[in-house]
């Protein structure tokens, strides 16, 4: 059962903040409240340099494709044009009602103050957060053509880190990029140029912060995205679902056939706050169902629509025959608390990141995890700081209560050690009688091995005194003038022919035999005498072939069937 803490994901946007909290109860994720903070200063993004004889350079991206052989890449485009809010239709972005704004005090000095603010309105004694990536600032590859759990682990990350350092012109190291090989061999590979901008501002308002700030997860949008989606739509296995991801100054498409990510297209450099910027998405779809990469397209969803209807107008009357709908939360798992459920169309992203950080649903969110390393162990430090003097206060109490338990029980250790004492003698006293029986086992052993053998050897042994006697003893007690002039074995069977004084006694020496064929009979004449002369082929001579073998005794018998 979840818990019912608080959790925060925090969304970078242009030059804006959005915020949204949660927290899970009764298995459900709950929104607490949505708010969207205007930075005073658009946040930077800070390229990474490397050293290459004995100068920095910034690294620059370089088309992967030929490189991976890859499904998508990130694209890059002309500058977007910039628009007037004024121009700005009803129901925009910057239209959202003012208690979800919070615009700059005219005496803050920067980003870092406002989410400081933010933060201890939040709780001033610990908060826990989610941070996205972004969207277009992730890098997505996918790769089909490699069963990739068929390799190795370490023959794996040295590969993709050689191919990151031909893309970006540097060495990446594991907290740039992040992998997940899926059930069918393929694997997503995910990697960034620089840290999370939005980092820095979170480090800078820690710095102020008197209270624990703890990140549980840093996803890019795309993924946090992807995962809420999963966890809340059910999703059939060839179906293909198109997420558009609004923005201000970006749209990101992205493409999933069933559950799994089938492509991440490149970044479109226009948003909601660029003109006639619905007609590029448009023709980006177009482009990708054209050129066949997405085979064709069931179902539109629109992610961050702070458009509104006029969003979903537009790709309805665009694609007639597709649904097309703003992102739903599933009721079963989704709890709008007091708010607005339209509020919610432009914040499926900070939702999203603070449901991942809540750990709701964990398994829906690809494992595209990019939260650097330095921030893991800080944290561990951190929560060492009270775990630690709880383990210091174990270790200290730990031998007082040892010896506690052990006067308490001395008595029966005592009484326990005495008995094992006394096993221990009786056991070595029957130690003797214990080898005797194991020889004589083993001899027992050895001797219904050899008997086996005898009984083997012995069997059919008298198969043909048996048959011999079978006709000998038929021939005696129920034929008479009757008598045998050849035996003799082919692939049939025993031929038998003989002569016979009485016709209808052929057919009593063809009984004699379990299994007989008659195969003719003739008359001749004898010594002036009619005789009739006949000749059978037998099959089986008796149906019990224990007459065949020797008889055992009862004894030899039992011996046998152990």
């Amino acid at each position: 059962m979840l818990g019912t803490k608080e959790y925060t994901g925090i969304v970078i946007e242009g030059n804006r903040l959005k915020i949204a909290r949660v927290k899970n109860e009764k298995g459900k994720v709950r929104l607490v409240q949505l708010d969207r903070i205007s930075l005073i200063n658009e946040l930077q993004s800070v390229p990474v340099a490397s050293q290459q004889n004995g100068q920095e350079r910034e690294s620059e991206p370089v088309d992967a494709n030929d490189i991976f052989g890859l499904d998508e890449l990130e694209g890059s485009g002309q500058s977007q044009e910039d628009i007037n809010i004024d121009d700005l239709d009803e129901g925009g972005e910057d239209m959202l009602s003012l208690d979800m704004v919070d615009e700059a005090d005219e005496g803050e000095e920067s980003n870092g103050v406002l989410l400081y603010n933010a933060l201890m309105e939040i709780d001033e004694n610990s908060v826990e957060v989610g941070l996205n990536i972004e969207a277009g600032e992730t890098i997505f590859q996918i790769i089909r053509d490699t069963n990739f759990n068929e390799v190795k682990k370490k023959d794996l990350i040295k590969d993709i880190e050689e191919k990151l350092e031909s893309i970006y012109g540097v060495q990446k190291s594991n907290d740039m990029y992040a992998y997940e090989i899926r059930e069918n061999g393929s694997l997503i590979l995910s990697s960034i140029e620089h840290e999370p901008t939005l980092l820095d501002l979170v480090d800078e308002a820690e710095s102020l912060y008197e209270g624990k700030l703890f990140i549980n997860d840093i996803l890019p949008d795309e993924i946090s995205v992807v995962g809420i989606l999963k966890a809340n739509y059910e999703l059939e296995p060839e179906k293909i679902t198109g997420i558009i991801q609004f923005g201000p100054q970006k749209t990101r498409l992205i493409f999933m056939k069933g559950e799994e990510i089938w492509l991440v297209s490149p970044i479109i450099n226009e948003g909601t706050e660029t003109k006639g910027f619905l007609n590029t998405v448009f023709s980006k779809i177009l482009f990708q169902l054209d050129t066949g990469e997405v085979p064709n397209l069931d179902k539109i969803i629109l992610a961050n629509n702070s458009i509104g209807r006029e969003a979903t107008s537009f790709f309805e009357d665009n694609f007639p025959d597709i649904p097309v709908e703003n992102f739903q939360f599933n009721s079963e798992k989704f709890d709008y608390g007091d708010q607005d459920p339209a509020s919610t169309d432009a914040f499926t992203n900070a939702i999203a990141t603070a449901w991942a950080a809540s750990g709701a649903d964990n398994e829906a969110f690809p494992e595209l995890s990019l939260m650097p390393e330095r921030v893991i162990e800080r944290q561990k430090i951190f929560k060492l700081q009270w775990h630690g003097i709880v383990l210091l206060l174990l270790i200290f109490l730990a031998p007082l209560t040892i010896n506690y338990f052990y006067q308490q029980n001395a008595s029966q250790i005592q009484s326990m050690q005495t008995e094992l004492s006394r096993l221990n003698n009786q056991i070595q006293q029957i130690q003797p009688t214990v080898d005797a029986a194991n020889e004589l086992s083993s001899k027992i052993s050895n001797l219904r091995e050899e008997l086996v053998l005898l009984d083997t050897l012995s069997s059919n042994t008298q198969v043909w005194s048996s048959k011999l006697n079978i006709i000998n003893n038929g021939v005696e007690s129920n034929v008479e003038g009757s008598w045998f002039t050849g035996m003799q074995h082919n692939e049939q069977g025993m031929q038998l022919s003989g002569y016979t004084l009485f016709r209808n006694q052929v057919p009593q020496i063809v009984n004699i035999f379990s299994e007989a064929t008659l195969q003719n009979v003739t008359t001749e004449q004898l010594r002036e005498a009619e005789v009739y002369r006949y000749s059978i082929v037998i099959r089986e001579f008796t149906r019990d072939k224990s007459q065949y073998s020797p008889p055992k005794p009862k004894d030899l018998e039992a011996i046998l069937e152990q």
